[in-house]
């Protein structure tokens, strides 16, 4: 209790780490009020939430309604859309305090963006720090059917061992992609499909297009890395969701954790 002190925020951010190579902090600002937070994830990382830890603080006035509708819609659009293994565990806890300190009372439109952009961006450190990982991958869907459908295609192709080994060898398999896709338990046309990886075409209506496969390995190699896949269509449902490649290392740390 001696040491509880303002300044020691990244102390506590890095030592509430396990299998985390570095701390994981974010930072938000609305008309003065602020938003701090820190979280810890590395390894067991699938929704609903796995092995992670956030503590976000703010001193803005936020009533307790607001405050828990407000973390539970930001939650789910960055802790519930990360995935390092699809692996789960009982331990999980993301909370947010607020003690109105500002005087600051933000819309609730402004707050919850701004809570968001804090998570997001908290979600994103733990896919890009997962054990073993070497790149950080954003998967896109469009043209789903719903935002739920779009979310399913989205989590299917973030845990598919192959897509996320294809991604560390830096192997433009996106037949893999579709592959994933289509067991998600999503209804949607293979010919209607389009794949694009790091920018570039490689599926067009199901079938391969016309690219160079050594342009494309050499951005596959860089840390961060892109996968957008539409339905052509009017489905408006969309889905944006992180995870990290799958490598040998990922093994090494699990295959002697409790030694």
């Amino acid at each position: 209790m001696a040491k509880l002190d303002a300044e020691h925020f990244d102390t506590v951010a890095a030592a509430i780490l396990t299998t985390d190579l570095v701390p994981k902090t974010a930072f938000a600002e609305i008309k003065g009020a602020r938003i701090a937070g820190m979280t810890k994830g590395s390894g067991m990382i699938q929704p609903n939430m796995a092995t992670t830890l956030g503590f976000v603080m703010t001193d803005a006035v936020v009533p307790p309604t607001l405050l828990r509708t407000a973390l539970k819609h930001a939650v789910a659009r960055s802790y519930n859309r990360i995935s390092v293994d699809g692996d789960t565990s009982t331990n999980d806890t993301v909370a947010v305090l607020a003690n109105g300190a500002s005087g600051v009372k933000p819309t609730a439109k402004a707050f919850e963006a701004a809570l968001t952009q804090v998570l997001e961006s908290l979600a994103q450190q733990i896919a890009r720090d997962g054990e073993g990982a070497r790149k950080l991958v954003t998967i896109d869907v469009e043209g789903a059917a719903s935002e739920k459908a779009a979310e399913q295609i989205a989590r299917a192709i973030a845990n598919s061992p192959l897509v996320k080994t294809a991604i560390a060898g830096s192997d433009p398999n996106w037949g893999r992609v579709l592959c994933a896709a289509g067991y998600a338990g999503v209804a949607f046309d293979p010919s209607k499909v389009d794949i694009d990886m790091q920018g570039m075409a490689v599926c067009r209506r199901g079938l391969a297009a016309d690219f160079s496969e050594d342009e494309l390995t050499r951005k596959l190699d860089l840390p961060d890395c892109q996968i957008h896949f539409a339905i052509r269509g009017t489905g408006r449902g969309r889905a944006r969701f992180w995870t990290c490649d799958f490598t040998k290392q990922y093994i090494e740390i699990n295959a002697s954790y409790r030694t």
